[in-house]
């Protein structure tokens, strides 16, 4: 999302057919590659590896997050989140190495690891942990996952590594532990909450305790990270890697260049319509995995057409989303029956989504009012054309959606305009309390613990990520009732009623569920991927020796 607004061109069921044929023949065998030679475990130690992604990580201060990319930098490279989720999804000590509950469930201990220093050599302490909640519950500091420690009430110090919690028992209690970095209160304890979100800690000088500490950005280019030399040896020591680069490339087609050359090891966030090209390739690979993703069309509530029921679900059921996977994703997805995606436990298989169905879809239209009154094949109602801006960023998939969808829709009369928009353009518009669109294709990353609340609550409506303007009161009661009810059953049943409630409604259109991909130099080693992302294992990566190369030298 980096280029100025620039309209797309008018989409044919010629260009339709054609992204709906890529990716559909038969694959190329992987060509036969030597394995590379072994190596000891003391010899993995130096290089650099680099990541590319066309998305700049914005920042690295936890009160300023809102994105997946820069939340995965500061949870696995830069910083230390209280507890991690190991590879069955549960809870695992981190920097505290152990807690304990209370009979009734209304107060917590953690005990800290006293090993821990951030990387100017002050000590991690309760002391850190106290400020970084107490900070990000202040109502000023406009933390974006608030509703995270709703049920967090206060913090006691009991020691320079002990710190008591007292909290309201609730389901899911410990998740916000293990996705919100500690922040350092030496640093950061005089700052305004209120200025918080926009110190130069998280741009331009940020200090951490993670596995690795930083070296330098280059905005809009890089971010560069070194070993930690003085990372605990009780949980893996200082990583192999002597440096970590990630490398913001706009440009999808030169991102998969350097990926070819070796400037990059690791492309993220891989093209679907690159991936028979890598496979082709001796020196790539491509890992894919699910994730905890899904992607939508949001429709804005404020706008007089998509307040109808009726009409989204019409607008769901013209789209083949079926055919929308195959084309866009090559297949790497799932068509979507509502928020709650295959990785939650609580995802009810065996619901359909919405059919494709454009003669039912073109129905609900007809009885909602709006029918072709002039011939123009554009429907209408009191003087009002059924036509509307799709909206998108500079992705090459979300873009093809668009072009997709336009098509689709254009079958059953209505007039949808794909639209790119500049990535910070776009952002303002989508949480401004206008909200200033009218559809936008997105992608969602929802929490392990699912609490929607901020997205479809009626209590939510304005603030920054209700971008449907969407209201069900009969909603609100079953949102407000999943974090605190502990009784799994009773959640299921929660769950469930949740997804059926917007499954029917449609503030959004639901398309896939995300199977991700990236393109991968073999000669990088140690890669563990699945839903908790693409970093998990970063303190474990390596680059086999004989690919080394020196760290990506400062750009003018």
């Amino acid at each position: 999302m980096r280029d100025a607004w620039a309209p797309l061109r008018s989409c044919t069921l010629c260009v339709w057919l054609t992204l709906l044929g890529s990716g559909c023949g038969d694959r190329a065998e992987p060509p036969e590659v030597p394995p590379l030679p072994p190596v000891a475990e003391s010899e993995r130690f130096g290089g650099t590896a680099v990541v590319g992604g066309v998305a700049d990580v914005v920042t690295m201060n936890p009160a300023a997050t809102t994105g997946q990319l820069a939340a995965e930098f500061q949870k696995h490279v830069l910083l230390m989140t209280l507890l991690r989720h190991d590879a069955d999804m549960q809870e695992e000590p981190y920097l505290a190495e152990s807690w304990e509950l209370n009979q009734d469930s209304t107060q917590v201990v953690f005990h800290l690891r006293n090993d821990v220093r951030w990387h100017d050599g002050v000590s991690t302490t309760a002391r850190d942990v106290a400020f970084t909640f107490e900070r990000l519950k202040e109502p000023s500091t406009a933390f974006p996952n608030r509703e995270w420690f709703d049920q967090w009430e206060g913090a006691e110090i009991l020691g320079p590594y002990n710190i008591r919690f007292v909290l309201r028992p609730h389901a899911g209690f410990l998740y916000g532990w293990t996705q919100l970095p500690i922040m350092p209160a030496h640093l950061l304890g005089e700052i305004p909450p209120e200025e918080l979100g926009r110190d130069p800690f998280g741009t331009e000088a940020p200090v951490g305790n993670g596995p690795f500490r930083f070296v330098e950005r280059l905005p809009g280019d890089r971010w560069v990270f070194e070993a930690n030399e003085g990372f605990p040896n009780a949980l893996g020591g200082r990583p192999y890697l002597d440096r970590l680069v990630y490398r913001a490339v706009p440009d999808e087609a030169t991102l998969f260049a350097e990926l070819r050359t070796g400037s990059v090891h690791m492309l993220r966030d891989l093209p679907p319509s690159q991936i028979e090209r890598i496979e082709a390739n001796a020196d790539l690979e491509v890992r894919t995995f699910p994730i905890r993703s899904y992607t939508f069309i949001v429709w804005n509530g404020q706008r007089p057409i998509f307040r109808s029921r009726a009409v989204r679900r019409a607008l769901t059921m013209a789209i083949d989303r079926p055919a929308l996977v195959r084309a866009v994703r090559n297949g790497l997805g799932r068509v979507a029956n509502g928020p709650i995606g295959p990785w939650h436990w609580a995802h009810e298989a065996d619901l359909a989504p919405l059919p494709y169905d454009p003669e039912r879809a073109a129905g609900l239209l007809e009885s909602s009012g709006w029918t072709d009154s002039n011939g123009d094949g554009v429907r209408d109602r009191a003087g009002n054309e059924l036509s509307f801006e799709l909206s998108t960023n500079d992705r090459q998939v979300n873009q093809d959606i668009a072009v997709i969808v336009q098509s689709q829709l254009s079958a059953i009369g209505v007039d949808a305009t794909p639209t790119t928009r500049e990535s910070g353009a776009l952002a303002a518009a989508l949480t401004s309390p206008e909200r200033r669109f009218d559809a936008v294709v997105l992608a969602w990353d929802p929490d392990f613990e699912v609490d929607d609340r901020p997205l479809f609550a009626c209590s939510h409506l304005g603030e920054i990520f209700q971008f449907a303007s969407y209201c069900n009161r009969e909603l609100d009661p079953v949102l407000d009732s999943i974090p605190t009810v502990r009784d799994r059953p009773t959640r299921l049943r929660l769950y469930r009623q949740y997804n059926r409630i917007v499954r029917g409604d449609q503030p959004f259109t639901f398309l896939y569920f995300t199977t991700d991909a990236v393109g991968v130099r073999r000669e990088l080693q140690g890669l563990a991927l699945d839903a908790r992302g693409e970093l998990t294992s970063v303190r474990d990566w390596w680059v086999h020796p004989d690919h080394r190369a020196p760290a990506p030298s400062r750009q003018p």
